[in-house]
């Protein structure tokens, strides 16, 4: 399904001036986010072994964030545009809120997806005479199925077989549809906000000008007469 998606929007996605870098910069940021999820798990898991899987699969986000970066970066400039700058990702802490188990079932979902995303964008792009970025999917490509095969690896070991590690993708796809409609609710409740705000603005606004106008504010000092002055901590006189 996915896969259909990204090939009917295709056309429209690359095509839009301007576009493509924004998107390749978002790029940059996933892979940057991830890498700093990965941090947290190489820090927190108790094995050596998934330690060093962590640390070489963030070597290659790392590389991904700056390769994006970059591309960002020369189509901006051929537009005679500035750069959008270093991306700066936030964290999750994914690891510690879904456990190792759980976590390396969404990080192999998300691999999973990179996987068939970015196999759309490189024909695509080699389609359209666009060698070069084609042959950059097709570099990231060949990471992405690397992490894609080590995470199953890993999540069948840890879930006990491939039974629980079954078990432990459906958990990871039912907190995803979780958190993707906690976020969509989260939009659409700020941006009712400030609808709200502003059409609650637009009504009182003619009764703030009938204030105005039936009570003007008076402009300059006012004179104001002491009266029953006393000297402080003194009898009066």
């Amino acid at each position: 399904m996915r896969a259909v998606l990204t090939r009917t929007f295709n056309p429209i996605v690359w095509r839009i001036p301007g576009h493509a870098a924004r998107k390749f910069f978002g790029f940059a940021l996933a892979e940057q986010g991830s890498m700093i999820d990965l941090a947290a798990a190489a820090r927190l898991t108790p094995s050596p072994e998934r330690r060093a899987a962590y640390v070489r699969h963030l070597l290659d986000e790392s590389r991904h964030a700056r390769v994006f970066m970059l591309r960002s970066a020369e189509l901006r400039a051929s537009e005679g545009r500035a750069s959008l700058g270093t991306p700066r990702a936030d964290t999750e802490d994914l690891f510690a809120t879904l456990g190792e188990v759980r976590f390396l079932a969404f990080v192999h979902r998300g691999e999973a997806r990179g996987c068939q995303q970015f196999t759309e964008y490189r024909d695509w792009f080699a389609r359209h005479g666009d060698q070069k970025t084609s042959a950059m999917f097709e570099a990231i490509l060949k990471d992405e199925r690397r992490h894609m095969r080590y995470t199953r690896d890993l999540l069948v070991d840890v879930a006990g077989g491939e039974r629980g590690a079954r078990k432990e993708l459906r958990g990871a796809a039912r907190w995803e549809l979780w958190r993707t409609w906690r976020r969509a609710g989260r939009a659409v409740a700020e941006r009712l906000y400030v609808l709200l705000m502003l059409a609650f603005s637009l009504l009182l606004a003619p009764f703030a000008l009938v204030v105005q106008l039936t009570r003007p504010a008076k402009i300059g000092w006012a004179s104001v007469r002491p009266q029953g002055l006393r000297a402080p901590f003194g009898p009066p006189r």
